[in-house]
């Protein structure tokens, strides 16, 4: 049976020239043996089976197939890193040093150079040993001994000798005082009475110099107890 070819209603094989459901027009208002009506020309649907579309959908269907096929290729074929990598060649602008020429570090030519000064290394008088000899038994002897004692850096024999009743409570501060100092001579030493003796000390400092002190020294049992010392 004739059907129309926009909404499929059945025409019962009249002869119609329009749908009677839907209104769509046929050509010539004649039916051929395929039992299906001609389109007319303004006609802009097309029949896929049972189902009726518009004549743009199937062309738009076929648009999108290709779109996501080509699309589907170049993400498929696309490099992993596009971007290219770029090097550092800047050239080292330093000219090299002559034959035979020492190196040259950049950036130093001009650091001034710093007089080296000696330094004394601190050491806790609980971890040296003592001096065997017993002490000098007259105030004289007791302080060239405590100043050879330190000529020698035997600082704990010193503090034990009298440091630590004229040098202040903490023996590294008394210890770091003689630092700059290269050798020490004890000059004149005079008996000042029972216990006491003064003596003229020549210091000489690692740069040269020499500081001359003077002062007064009390010996007690083989120790210097207390000292009254000036520098001249």
């Amino acid at each position: 049976m004739p059907s129309c070819l926009r909404c499929g209603a059945d025409l019962g094989g009249t002869a119609a020239t329009r749908c009677p459901r839907c209104g769509t027009p046929c050509r010539d208002g004649t039916w051929h043996g395929t039992y299906q009506p001609r389109a007319a020309a303004d006609d802009d649907y097309v029949r896929v089976g049972p189902t009726i579309l518009p004549r743009w959908m199937p062309w738009l269907l076929a648009a999108v197939l290709v779109g996501g096929g080509a699309a589907t290729y170049l993400l498929l074929h696309s490099p992993s890193d596009p971007s290219p990598r770029t090097v550092d060649a800047t050239p080292w602008t330093t000219p090299p040093p002559a034959p035979g020429a020492a190196p040259v570090t950049p950036g130093y030519g001009d650091t001034p150079t710093v007089p080296y000064t000696p330094t004394v290394p601190y050491t806790p008088p609980d971890a040296l040993v003592p001096s065997a000899a017993s002490p000098p038994d007259d105030a004289g002897a007791v302080v060239e001994q405590f100043y050879r004692d330190i000529n020698d850096h035997d600082f704990a024999a010193a503090w034990k000798l009298g440091g630590r009743n004229i040098g202040g409570a903490s023996y590294q501060d008394w210890q770091a005082g003689y630092a700059t100092t290269a050798h020490i001579e004890v000059g004149v030493v005079d008996t000042e009475g029972a216990g006491q003796v003064t003596a003229v000390i020549n210091a000489t400092q690692t740069d040269g110099s020499t500081k001359v002190f003077r002062g007064t020294y009390t010996v007690s049992g083989g120790a210097i107890v207390s000292a009254d010392i000036t520098q001249r």
